[in-house]
């Protein structure tokens, strides 16, 4: 998390960059050293080879040589050449130098170097011998000095054998283990290759969820948004180009909220008084009706309108009846409660709705209500008196329909009555 946050700091370019460094740059250092390994293997895999050509075969030759001359007893009269036993002996002792100066390890024992060097030290003096034979002129050979001459041969031969034998275990010894050496850097390779595998896909994890995060969580964001969800934002985090995506989109959601705002302010704000106007006022009472049937609580109902507003309008003009409204409203709201709900119903009618509130509680804020607006309305002939028909879900139900009719009838009432007022006073 705390690497995705940083990797939020560059751009998508960087990061796409990085990206391609991590999946390119491993691969290509281990296709080097593998190359360099193999490579290694290879020449090893030769100087096996020549190692076990150069060794063996000297001795090898050295007993076929022997095996001869034990057939022809080195027959010098017949005039063939003689076989450079010397070189050949030369070649065997460097042999077992270099053998002897790499020393003994866990796959290659000393007692082994020693019995294979020992065969051949005890081999070596009758080779010397013969070879000293074959050069002498003197070829007057009695049988004594012929029989002596078989045995040494039989004897260098089983030496010269058992050194071939022995040395021949030293290098399979050491082709294992050059073998396995081999077999170990194979899989150190292939662990290698998938420790870089999984290391550059970790990476290229945190790199992809660093650019498919904010993208998803944008997608998530503008999905709310369609659904019509308020207060919608995308998360803001980083330095790069997704970031300022992110944040064009919050302000996008911003100002479209306050446009959206505005749409619903105009759809159920009645632009003269401010209030609900008759949609607004219809719809909250839809929900109100619902909430307080549902939790069992009693609602009330206000149907108001002004009075004498006509004549203030024929008196005065229609801008001091638009004045009569805002200040007719004004009034209402100053005494309905915070709770209560106060809409243009239509004209010079309002509605009310009084939440959690029992028809007797009811009646009597109509009475402050009406008391409150009508002393106020004395000092101003533009002021205009108010008239209050009361309904409650206690009595009406909790149909909208017939609770405002309701409501509208106990209206009618108090405006007859009111007119009878009226009426008794100027007689």
């Amino acid at each position: 998390m705390i690497l995705e946050q940083r990797l939020r700091a560059l751009s998508v370019g960087q990061r796409m960059a990085i990206m391609l460094g991590v999946l390119l740059l491993p691969l290509a250092a281990m296709s080097a050293i593998s190359m360099i390994v193999l490579n290694q293997q290879e020449m090893g895999y030769r100087a096996s080879v020549d190692e076990s050509i150069h060794t063996l075969l000297p001795l090898t030759t050295l007993e076929h040589y022997l095996q001869r001359s034990l057939v022809d007893e080195l027959e010098t009269e017949t005039h063939e050449s003689v076989p450079d036993f010397a070189a050949l002996t030369d070649n065997i002792d460097r042999s077992f130098s270099a053998i002897q100066s790499t020393g003994a390890t866990k796959d290659l024992p000393r007692q082994l170097i020693d019995e294979a060097h020992q065969a051949w030290s005890q081999a070596r003096p009758a080779v010397r011998k013969l070879v000293e034979q074959a050069h002498s002129a003197d070829l007057a050979i009695d049988a004594a000095s012929q029989a002596s001459t078989q045995r040494e041969l039989q004897q260098a031969i089983h030496d010269v054998s058992l050194a071939r034998q022995r040395l021949t275990d030293i290098i399979r010894s050491r082709y294992a283990r050059a073998a396995r050496q081999r077999h170990q850097q194979l899989i150190s390779l292939v662990w290698g290759w998938a420790l870089i595998m999984v290391l550059a896909a970790l990476m290229l994890t945190v790199l992809l969820r660093s650019l498919l995060r904010p993208i998803r969580q944008l997608g998530r964001a503008a999905a709310r948004l369609g659904n019509g969800e308020a207060g919608v934002r995308a998360p803001v985090a980083g330095n790069d180009e997704l970031t300022a995506l992110a944040e064009r989109f919050n302000d996008m959601a911003s100002l479209w909220e306050t446009r959206r705002q505005h749409l619903l302010s105009e759809a159920t704000q009645d632009a003269l008084t401010g209030l609900l106007n008759r949609r607004g006022i219809l719809d909250t009472l839809d929900t109100e009706l619902a909430a307080h049937q549902r939790q069992h609580r009693e609602l009330s109902l206000f149907m108001m309108d002004l009075d004498r507003f006509k004549a203030i309008n024929d008196e005065y003009g229609h801008s001091a009846g638009d004045r009569a409204l805002i200040w007719a409203a004004e009034k209402m709201h100053e005494a309905l409660r915070e709770t209560d709900y106060l809409g243009r119903y239509g004209g010079d009618e309002f509605l009310a709705i009084l939440t959690t509130t029992s028809h007797a509680q009811a009646q009597q804020i109509a009475r402050r209500l009406t008391h409150t607006v009508m002393q106020a309305a004395a000092s101003d002939p533009r002021h205009p008196g108010i008239s209050v028909g009361v309904a409650s879900t206690s009595l009406s139900g909790w149909e909208a329909a017939t609770l405002i009719d309701a409501a509208d009838q106990a209206l009618y009432q108090t405006k007859q009555r009111h007119r009878q007022v009226g009426a008794n006073r100027e007689n």
